[in-house]
């Protein structure tokens, strides 16, 4: 997939396409560590995390276990005994920061967010606040690339599993953007089914 860095120079286009192949890299390492940690967990989710200004990237996975021991955690506190475990489960599915999977083992990406600093830094010395949305753009367009590389790269059920970036504070258009990229017609119907 060509990433279209329309009016970016010369050197972040290459620093961007090398960090393109460097992110698929670690993500399918920190699959390969997560799955010899946890094989008989069921994922359900293989989402990046960050800001919407991706300064700087981690890995959240679902799994159906941890939503359980998370929805059971919350149970057992006194603000939500009144609500059931599947209420618990339905509220808790794509809340990134509640899955015990969240940014879990982060040496893995250590070096990508070296070169993720490098190239804002890049990025924020650009001329024009245009630039900066196209260099933003590339990048949005890069983590869709990492993911589908990965889910093909590694024994990951698209089927089965949600790709998807997360971020702490995320537009409905960035969801829309991110789960219609990253997954086939099928998946991102069922994730509407569950999110809404």
């Amino acid at each position: 997939m060509a990433i279209n860095k329309g009016k970016l120079s010369a050197n972040i286009e290459a620093r961007m396409d090398e960090f393109a192949q460097e992110l698929t890299q670690a993500l399918a390492k920190y699959y390969d560590w997560w799955l010899s940690e946890y094989p008989a967990q069921t994922l359900y989710g293989f989402c990046l995390y960050s800001t919407p200004l991706v300064e700087y990237l981690g890995v959240t996975l679902f799994t159906e276990e941890g939503l359980t021991a998370v929805a059971e955690q919350y149970q057992n506190h006194h603000r939500f005994r009144h609500k059931s475990l599947v209420q618990l489960k339905q509220t808790l599915r794509w809340s990134a920061c509640d899955s015990p999977h969240h940014n879990e083992n982060e040496d893995i990406f250590e070096a990508i967010n070296d070169k993720l600093q490098l190239l804002q830094e890049d990025a924020e010395a650009l001329e024009s606040e245009k630039t900066y949305d196209a260099y933003l753009k590339a990048l949005y367009a890069i983590l869709v690339r990492a993911l589908n590389e990965v889910k093909a790269m590694r024994p990951l059920n698209p089927q089965a599993i949600l790709f998807s970036v997360w971020f702490g504070d995320q537009s409905d258009a960035d969801i829309d953007y991110f789960v219609q990229n990253c997954n086939d017609k099928e998946m991102v119907a069922c994730f509407y089914q569950q999110w809404r």
